[in-house]
This record gives C-alpha cells, structure tokens and sequence, in this order.
C-alpha cells in the first residue's frame, strides 16, 4: 500500500515507522527537514520536506497513485486543508486526519473525512477510569464515542442471560470467554461466575452497564 504521511511529529513519525515495518511504501512530508530526525533507522520510505497543501509537494509524492493519506501535522488548519485536498481534489481513497480541537470535527464528518482527536479520546478514556473503574477498557473506538470492555461475571450474575445484560441500540456482548474457550453467545445464553464478557457499548450509556453488573 502507498501511504503519504503529512507532517513528522510524535505521531507522524511513530506511524511512518510502523507502516514501513509491514513493508508499506511510505512517503513523509514535512516543513522542517530536522523533524525526519524521528524516523528509525530502518526507515525505508521517502522524505519530502515542504508544505503539505502545496500541490506541486503532493504531486512529488506521487498522491495521484496514493491508496491513502494521513493529516498529523500540528495545526488543524492545515490538516483539513490536506485532508479535503487530498479526498477531493485528488481522490485518495482513504484520507484521515488528527485534530487537537474536538468541536472541529464536524467539518471532517460533513466532508466524510474519519478523524482522531487525541484531546476527546484521552479525556474519555480517564474518564471511564475514574468513574467506571469496575469496567476494564480494552480499547476506545473513533474519538472515545464507544468502548470495548471486558467484564467478569460476578456470582450474582450467575443465571442471568446474555439479553439482561444488554442494552438494545447501546451496547452488545460481542464475545463470551468460559474457561478459556471463547464462543460468539446468543442472547439467551446464560451466564456462569467467572465469564469474561466482551462488550462494545456507547460510552454516553457506560453508566448503564454499570448499575446492571453492580446489582
């Protein structure tokens, strides 16, 4: 896969590093040619140094054979910049983008563009972990709008039924784990002590959840 990354920071780099390990063809765009400095040693992309949006930079990128397009430079203006550039004017199949400012994501939605607002993700996360602690977060999805949680079935969850624990249109038990044998379980399902239950859940209803377990 050809992947351009604009903009060599903490998260541009880590990402230009991870992506050519799996061998992918990557290019990185930055303004200061210091910030290549970042990249591994075993690094085995291209380097540009020059403005993201500037077309004749994209072009030398080669972003009309691009399969995708990442936006991580440290300025939000710059970023939609790139990203609308580069879904619309060059039709780049998959263009995302990083934002500081969380109420700046509605542009991106409205241009259909996904987004990671490290801001909102690390303020949802600590949030779950400080209100929720009962509920182990194993992931955060999009900008911290829905959790991957894993919780243990308690003896008094014992008998009750994969739907009890379930709330329509919030949440979904996506896998159970019963003595180390994990199974997809259907809604009528009954639960034993010590189950391990996987559950996607909308964070807005994660207190929800958690008067369910904690009865």
């Amino acid at each position: 896969m050809r992947v351009i990354i604009v903009g060599c920071g903490r998260v541009g780099s880590q990402l230009a590093n991870a992506l050519s390990a799996e061998r992918h063809d990557v290019v990185v765009i930055d303004r200061d040619p210091l910030s290549f400095g970042r990249l591994s040693r075993e690094f085995g992309g291209r380097m540009l140094t020059g403005v993201g949006f500037d077309r004749e930079i994209l072009q030398k990128a080669d972003i009309e054979g691009a399969d995708a397009l990442a936006a991580t430079t440290d300025s939000d203006n710059v970023n939609i910049v790139v990203a609308v550039a580069a879904k619309e004017t060059f039709k780049v199949p998959r263009v995302v983008a990083r934002i500081y400012d969380p109420q700046a994501a509605e542009i991106y939605r409205r241009e259909g563009i996904p987004t990671v607002t490290a801001t909102l993700l690390a303020a949802n996360t600590m949030k779950a972990m400080i209100a929720h602690p009962q509920l182990g977060i194993l992931a955060t999805f999009g900008s911290g709008e829905v959790e991957l949680l894993q919780v243990e079935a308690s003896k008094t969850m014992a008998g009750r039924t994969v739907r009890d624990v379930t709330l329509p249109g919030e949440s979904l038990v996506g896998a159970l784990v019963r003595r180390g044998q994990a199974m997809i379980p259907a809604a009528d399902a009954r639960l034993e002590e010590g189950d391990l239950l996987h559950i996607v859940v909308v964070a807005a209803a994660i207190h929800k959840l958690e008067k369910i377990f904690s009865h």
